[in-house]
């Protein structure tokens, strides 16, 4: 449909509705002038506006002749204007006034929900990754094929960079070996591992330590085994060697061999 039949129509639509032009621009949020344009047939409303209209006085038999070209661009904006309209008029609480402050609360309440529920998730994974750190003392660490097997492990604010492993207050058993150490560094490929002022390697039931020659007569750490060998720079421990320092490290095998350098 086309000028002026169109306006022709628009008008008679608007009159069988009893409404004014004032009243029917105040629903279709376009001005007086444009709607005047149209019914006189000055002028041919874009595809969007003439939805608009359509819809204000619910006319709803709209074919392709009476909207034009129809691009999908007119239909999208249509549809983006008609919902920003419905969307501010939700906000007017003049009308329908119950309806409308219930739609708000159900949107109120979804939005409050979605929060409550990325909330949820955050602080799951915040302590997923807290209970990662520190490690049930009955379960066991595999290690990639080749790398050390950890059974009985736990550690606070432990990480691995490579294949060392650094962490505070460690505790392991590993190839026969107990070690209870605050702070280590472990390469889990070498099997040696730094702690404090001492150095060491883990071997099958066997400890191999070197540090500081004045260590070896510090009557604070405590070594005990079946069997005590002492050397000039050198203390043999066999049999249920244990080695504890004042700070409670301990390192427990079937032999512990101390070097002093």
């Amino acid at each position: 449909m086309t000028q002026p039949n169109l306006g022709k129509k628009i008008a008679d639509l608007r009159k069988a509705k009893g409404l004014t032009q004032d009243e029917l621009v105040e629903k279709c949020n376009i001005s007086v002038r444009t709607l005047q344009r149209i019914e006189s047939g000055e002028g041919t409303p874009r595809s969007y506006t003439l939805r608009i209209i359509f819809d204000a006085l619910d006319y709803s038999q709209v074919d392709s002749n009476e909207i034009g070209s129809n691009k999908i661009g007119s239909v999208i904006s249509f549809r983006l204007e008609q919902f920003y309209r419905y969307f501010l008029d939700l906000f007017n609480l003049k009308t329908n006034t119950m309806k409308k402050i219930s739609i708000l609360s159900m949107m109120l309440s979804a939005i409050i929900f979605g929060l409550f529920l990325i909330c949820t998730e955050s602080q799951a994974q915040k302590e997923s990754k807290a209970k990662s750190q520190v490690v049930n003392n009955n379960s066991s660490k595999q290690s990639p094929e080749g790398k050390m097997v950890f059974s009985n492990f736990s550690c606070e604010n432990c990480f691995d960079d490579n294949d060392e492993m650094i962490g505070h207050d460690v505790k392991f058993k590993t190839n026969g070996v107990t070690i209870k150490i605050g702070l280590i560094k472990l390469n889990r490929k070498t099997r040696e591992f730094k702690a404090g002022f001492i150095n060491g390697k883990i071997l099958p039931n066997k400890v191999e330590l070197t540090c500081p020659k004045e260590i070896l007569n510090d009557t604070s750490v405590k070594i005990t085994a079946d069997k005590v060998e002492h050397s000039d720079n050198k203390i043999l421990l066999k049999g249920n060697a244990k080695l504890s320092s004042p700070q409670n490290d301990i390192i427990e095998a079937d032999e512990i061999i101390i070097t002093g350098i």
